[in-house]
């Protein structure tokens, strides 16, 4: 890879990560499996009579879910690359306590086979495709705790994110957030035509909920994303999800905090509750890979409206966002926007400037006349079971686009 430029190799290696860490996320899972499972045995036979499951009986079904989960992430991992990964053994019942440890244990010692998925899937995955000229010597997982750590808390975030996107459960909270913008967008970009129908597009749109629903209402439809946790998500979601396949996925199954019930981590989650794959393959949906100001900076996109949820607080410096909205939307267009400020890199050090809504407001003022504006309170990937749920108080605003010229340049970090 060392012939690669900067940029395109460290992008490469950022998906071989990726891909890695969703390969091995039982393996993690193991670990806290493990100290559950230690932490219990320290307490006296005394105690340990009172609860309601002994150690043993309780990270077994752990480690089923931590499993189930697993084949899920095969499955979703499959259909980048249009083969079948490697998935356990099932012939045995995966609940007796035999079986699950034998297979677990078995799936420890398989870094290899793990390797050699993780090959196929970035040298066959319809984005950052690994051209076949680089040797697997070269494609190899990083070996920085600090970067694995965070990679297996995304890929546990991304099996939240399909509760939030693409199941019952998440209904409350979509209702939350995407209601209000698709009511505005069809208060204020009707379709007229439905052969010609208006142009949205949905930046930051995680697994694709968002931009699928605006489809669902006639429009044309572009969803964009960078992150790749969410990229392999909503390529299966929206390509995949077609009816034939119900999946159960347990997304909290090593939340062991703040339970009310004592089963509630091992709450089961049917997915998905819509079809994308199985509508009209004639209408106009599609997602663009990228970072939102490189993708659509030059104002070459333009589209009807642009509708962003919990997006603003994404950006390293949230004035190119706003710069990168006015030059894709055409005078009259709609920015329908909803979510808190709660900036991603503020606290990660990186480069990053965080604005209040009183500096904002301004400066979406010079090219967007604001109609509406208000504050809604919000959740985002709670767990409903939990004694702890995070409300977002975030602001609501509906700006129609003047013709007012946008002026000036960003610096971009």
């Amino acid at each position: 890879m060392d012939r690669l430029t900067r940029e395109v190799r460290e992008e490469y290696r950022h998906f071989i990560n990726v891909v890695y860490a969703f390969l091995r996320y039982k393996h993690d899972g193991a670990v806290d499996s493990e100290r559950i499972y230690r932490s219990m045995q320290l307490l006296s036979d005394d105690d340990r009579e009172l609860l309601i499951e002994q150690p043993a009986t309780r990270v077994i079904k752990i480690i089923h879910a931590l499993m189930a989960n697993q084949r899920f992430i095969n499955v979703m991992l499959s259909s980048l690359s249009g083969q079948v990964i490697n998935t356990d053994d099932e012939a045995d019942d995966p609940m007796s306590p035999a079986s699950t440890k034998k297979q677990f244990n078995d799936a420890r010692s398989s870094e290899d086979i793990i390797l050699d998925d993780m090959r196929q899937i970035v040298r066959n995955s319809p984005f950052c495709r690994i051209p076949s000229e680089i040797p697997d010597s070269d494609i190899l997982p990083t070996e920085d705790p600090s970067v694995l750590a965070r990679n297996m808390d995304w890929v546990r975030t991304t099996l939240r994110q399909f509760v939030r996107d693409w199941s019952n459960e998440g209904m409350e909270e979509r209702n939350q957030s995407f209601t209000p913008l698709l009511e505005s967008l069809q208060r204020n970009v009707p379709i007229t035509n439905a052969d010609q129908p208006p142009r949205v597009l949905c930046p930051g749109c995680g697994l694709g909920r968002l931009p699928y629903e605006v489809l669902e209402l006639g429009y044309a439809s572009q969803g964009n994303e960078i992150s790749f946790f969410m990229l392999i998500g909503s390529y299966f979601a929206t390509n995949f999800f077609d009816g034939k396949s119900a999946y159960r996925i347990y997304p909290y199954c090593l939340a062991t905090s703040n339970r009310v019930k004592h089963d509630d981590q091992l709450y089961m989650c049917p997915i998905p509750d819509a079809f994308p794959a199985k509508k009209d393959k004639k209408r106009d949906f599609s997602m663009c890979t990228g970072d939102f100001n490189e993708v659509y900076g030059t104002g070459e996109h333009q589209f009807d409206a642009i509708l962003t949820c919990f997006f603003l607080d994404t950006a390293k410096n949230p004035i190119s966002y706003i710069r990168t909205c006015a030059k894709s939307i055409r005078e009259g267009g709609l920015w329908a926007n909803i979510g808190p400020l709660l900036y991603h890199y503020a606290d990660f050090g990186h480069k990053s400037v965080e604005l209040s809504w009183e500096e904002l407001r301004p400066i979406i003022a010079i090219w967007f006349k604001l109609v509406k504006e208000e504050w809604r309170e919000a959740n985002y990937t709670s767990n409903k079971r939990s004694m702890m749920r995070t409300q977002y108080k975030c602001i609501y605003f509906e700006g129609i686009r003047n013709n007012e010229k946008v002026f000036g340049q960003s610096n971009v970090f």
